[in-house]
């Protein structure tokens, strides 16, 4: 959404019990509705724009509730009492709790002062009709720099950059872009599994896959390998200045061998794979670097002569999430994904570069956001699947306790008549 603007009718529902986080807590009117000629799709003389207030449950479920009773964008109040600024709130992140991969509208936090005036008119006078205006801007370059932190082992980020380099190359003229990898401290008197670069604990990284073989000082590694790669093949798109003659933030830089590394590293060299060679770490990074004809020989010179002077860069210039976007050094919030980061991007130009409009088309804001589709299990898939192999476990052992219990009773019942056939004959032999 950033570079839209969007009108809209300010609607408010007082909460009834659940502080706007059910369908049945509050009440708002519908957008009037009617369909264009040539259209498949209905559209809205004024969209909603609902406002909810802060507290007793995610920021998400706001919204989706929101979202269900047809708002286009939501604002949310901070809570009742809250004495924050609008400089405070911006420190706080809207964050997904998880649960927000159907949520396609946007959606802002405001202080309570703020919020206050736009609550006050409506309450005053339900039939009151406010019409705002909501923009997502951000401060404008005339090259546009951007920051991504990413962690090489973490497969989001390697999906990030697969969506985003066709439409990245396509800009190379006009952007600086710079990899930041995620870097942390921790206790150096503790043990922590080779999740630290040394016994320090100064400089440590994620373990990827639990009790798997690759490890946080691994991921460190690869981390500091890409950085080299990216230091050795950045270019300047400038041909009078290159990118060892310190470009200013006028100069656009560009990497194509580090975009065709880091987007296709896992891919190559996925967490478990089966050889060294096909696997997470330093025996197939170094396939790998041959395949994109990368000097591997420079990149682990770079590696050995400044490992702890990239570690230390990372871990002084963080971020405040592990996967995290800065476009002109503004916080980017939304979904990575490379149409909507495309969208901020161009929106963050003093004058828009022709190749921003041929590729991103103008959003119809009556039509949701399709985002692309993550590959692979989600976390309610996963859960979903665990609880199906549970019950089919329990139908089995049932049908099975039940297949063993009338297999004892059949056993039993046959012993028990030979032994009264037994008998019987011991006695017709008394008998006789």
């Amino acid at each position: 959404f950033y570079g839209d603007r969007v009108y809209g009718r300010l609607v408010y529902g007082t909460p009834k019990k659940d502080n706007h986080c059910t369908e049945e807590d509050y009440d708002v009117p519908s957008p009037e509705k009617f369909m264009p000629a040539g259209k498949s799709y209905n559209e809205v003389r004024l969209i909603n724009i609902i406002l909810v207030e802060r507290g007793s449950c995610s920021f998400v479920t706001k919204v989706k509730v929101a979202q269900k009773k047809e708002a286009h964008a939501v604002i949310i109040v901070d809570t009742q009492g809250s004495t924050r600024t609008t400089r405070d709130i911006q420190d706080i992140i809207v964050a997904d709790d998880g649960y927000g991969a159907n949520v396609d509208i946007p959606s802002v936090l405001i202080s309570r002062e703020e919020g206050q005036k736009l609550i006050d008119p409506l309450l005053a006078d339900p039939g009151t009709q406010v019409v705002v205006e909501l923009n997502w801007d951000i401060p404008s370059e005339n090259v546009v720099q951007v920051d991504l932190w990413m962690s090489s082992a973490s497969v989001s980020s390697q999906k990030f950059l697969k969506d985003f380099m066709v439409k990245r190359e396509a800009l190379n003229e006009y952007l600086r872009f710079m990899p930041h990898y995620h870097v942390f401290s921790m206790d150096g008197t503790k043990d922590y599994k080779e999740l630290c670069f040394d016994v320090s604990g100064k400089y440590c990284a994620e373990d990827p896959d639990g009790s798997g073989s690759v490890t946080g000082y691994t991921v460190l590694m690869e981390d500091v390998r890409q950085l080299c790669i990216h230091e050795l093949y950045t270019k300047s798109m400038d041909e009078r200045i290159s990118y060892q003659q310190h470009p200013t933030r006028e100069t656009a830089l560009y990497a194509a061998e580090w975009w065709r590394y880091a987007s296709n590293y896992l891919d190559e060299c996925p967490l478990d794979g089966q050889s060294d060679t096909a696997k997470f770490g330093p025996k197939c990074s170094l396939r790998v670097m041959k395949k994109f004809n990368i000097d591997d020989e420079k990149v682990e010179a770079c590696v050995a002569q400044t490992q702890e002077h990239k570690l230390q860069q990372q871990l002084s210039f963080t971020a405040w999430s592990p996967r995290a976007l800065r476009i002109n050094g503004w916080r980017y919030n939304g979904q990575l994904d490379g149409d909507l980061v495309t969208r901020a991007i161009c929106s963050g130009f003093v004058e828009t570069p022709q190749k921003c409009k041929a590729l991103i088309e103008p959003r119809n804001p009556f039509l949701p956001f399709a985002q692309s589709k993550e590959t692979g299990v989600s976390f309610s898939q996963m859960v979903e699947a665990i609880v199906a192999t549970a019950l089919f476990g329990i139908c089995i052992m049932y049908f099975y306790k039940r297949a063993l219990t009338r297999h004892v009773h059949t056993a039993l019942r046959e012993e028990v008549m030979l032994e009264v056939q037994s008998e019987m004959a011991r006695y017709k032999q008394l008998g006789s």
